[in-house]
């Protein structure tokens, strides 16, 4: 696997943790110019490799969307190659973001109805009528069907994989490896936060939660409308 993943990462989380660039922020550009900026950075690294001094001058390419103030190359084509792909991951996240905003809003809150207020396992109310024969008077109960997500279940996994390299590497070092592995906080966060990523794109939860229980109580209406579907 690439460092560059992972150093693109730590870069990505000091732009966010440093210099404020958070979700919010980036979802204010909504014309690619996090994507401009990434390509600015790509052509510098470009240039230092060809010998150019570009990117010691301090002017940005014509495409750059922002002062020019903000441009801060440097003269290590790896250190732009980090900020490049920091800057398309934030790009990336942002249209996912948008994505998930519009798909939001179009949809309505999924209802799912029980007989019992445990097993929450109907769509729709009049199947369930017709399916368990419920008559006029029984009580039944609906609520709001909320999907799991991947990082619901990813909390402190960080933790977990520091403590395996612990045991591995005593277990095959002995005490010369008491301390291993030493990681600082930031690069902590930086692994939470690769697994989190990994969790959400491959990991995807097919179970959900119930929430906003509510009983209700079946209508002579609904046993008829259930009747005639």
């Amino acid at each position: 696997m690439s460092k560059a993943i992972i150093k693109a990462l730590e870069e990505r989380l000091r732009q966010i943790n440093v210099e404020g660039f958070t979700a919010e922020h980036d979802d204010c550009y909504t014309e690619g110019q996090l994507a401009a900026a990434a390509a600015c950075y790509a052509c510098i690294a470009e240039d230092v490799l060809q010998g150019g001094k570009s990117a010691l001058d301090g002017q940005p390419p014509a495409f750059w969307p922002w002062d020019d103030a903000w441009f801060k190359p440097s003269s290590s084509p790896k250190r732009n190659i980090e900020k490049s792909m920091a800057l398309l991951a934030a790009q990336y996240d942002a249209i996912e973001r948008a994505e998930a905003a519009a798909s939001k809003e179009a949809a309505t809150p999924d209802i799912v109805w029980s007989t019992n207020d445990e097993i929450f396992n109907h769509d729709d109310l009049q199947e369930m009528i017709e399916e368990r024969q419920l008559q006029a008077g029984d009580t039944v109960y609906f609520g709001t069907k909320c999907n799991a997500q991947a990082t619901d279940f990813t909390t402190n996994i960080d933790e977990l994989v520091i403590e395996g390299m612990q045991v591995q590497a005593e277990d095959d070092a002995g005490e010369v490896a008491e301390d291993y592995p030493s990681a600082s906080e930031p690069q902590i966060q930086v692994l939470q936060t690769l697994i989190e990523a990994w969790a959400t794109t491959y990991c995807e939860p097919d179970f959900y939660q119930v929430l906003n229980t509510q009983r209700y109580t079946i209508t002579a209406a609904d046993v008829e409308e259930a009747s005639h579907d």
